[in-house]
Parts: structure tokens; sequence; C-alpha cells
């Protein structure tokens, strides 16, 4: 069932204008993400396409901001895709960060060792937090990228989603593993 609804979203993300991005899903072959620049830019492809499936109620601007701490690749290839449609949001990509609450998405890389620091002063606000650390998801974390046979998944804590007060296209809960 879930990989039949993989392929159906592949088979349409490839129907609108040719963007296999919109997810940045499994949809390459598994030998092809046991590179670690491809494995990248898949967390770089699902980080910036997160933009078109999660809604932030409290948007004061068009300004979307997704932050990076750790993962100078990421945040590189994030840089290419600022230029592409938001849902008509302007993108920054910031390196690193001195206040984490400006972030609309945080990604912290799993050798990040101010992770839990960082988790606490954002917590309560509306920022989509995502790591690729094990014990993300107990630490409140949105979601984490996991590898399974040498594919990049998804796991999402859909209460740590709603605590952040974010609405998530069901869509992304179809494809992820879901933990509480």
């Amino acid at each position: 069932m879930r990989r039949k609804l993989l392929d159906a979203v592949c088979s349409h993300m490839r129907g609108m204008g040719g963007i296999l991005l919109i997810l940045g899903l499994s949809c390459l072959s598994p030998a092809a993400l046991a590179d670690d620049a491809l494995a990248a830019k898949t967390k770089a492809n699902f980080l910036f396409n997160f933009t078109k499936f999660v809604e932030w109620p409290d948007l004061v601007n068009d300004t979307l901001h997704i932050c990076v701490v750790g993962a100078e690749p990421i945040v590189n290839l994030l840089s290419e895709l600022a230029s592409r449609d938001t849902k008509g949001h302007l993108l920054q990509i910031w390196s690193g960060v001195d206040d984490p609450r400006i972030c609309h998405i945080l990604y912290i890389d799993h050798k990040v060792p101010e992770l839990s620091a960082l988790m606490q002063q954002v917590h309560g606000n509306q920022v989509l937090t995502v790591s690729d650390a094990e014990s993300f998801s107990g630490q409140r974390g949105c979601i984490r990228f996991y590898s399974e046979n040498e594919q990049i998944k998804l796991e999402i804590n859909p209460e740590a989603v709603r605590n952040a007060g974010l609405k998530m296209n069901a869509l992304l809960l179809e494809i992820a593993r879901i933990v509480h």
C-alpha cells in the first residue's frame, strides 16, 4: 500500500512539469542514496518542499526562513533552490542561527551538540523542527530523516507538529512513519 502510494506520488510529480523534487521522495534508486552528496541533496529537497506541504498560520510576511545548523552542503543546495516557487513566499536560507525562533524550518544535523538547547529555544513557537538525530522524535522534534535500505525516509511526530501550531498536508503523513 505504502509503495503504491509512493509510486503514485512519484508518477504524479513527474507529470507536473518533470518536478521529481516535490517531496524529494525515495523515487531514487537505493544505490544512488548511498552517496553522502546525494543524501544531502535529498534532505535539501525535502526541506525545500516542506514549504509547500506545511502551513504557518501566523506567517507575518511573505518570507520563509529555512535555518540549517551543522550541514553546510545542505545550505549550499538549498541556496540553489531558493529561486523556485514556494507557494508565493520568498525564501531565505540561513547557515546557523543566533535566535532559532526566527526560523520557520530548523534543520539540526545529528552531529550538532546543541540539539537539545536549540529544541528548548523553539519550543512553543511555529517552527518545523527537522533532524537526522536518532533521538530526535523523543525530543519533541517534528520530522526526522532516517535511512532504510539506503533510502532517506521520514518519521513524523504529529503531536510535535500540532504543538508547534503548524498544519501539515496529509500527503506527508501518508508517506512517513508516524511516531508519538
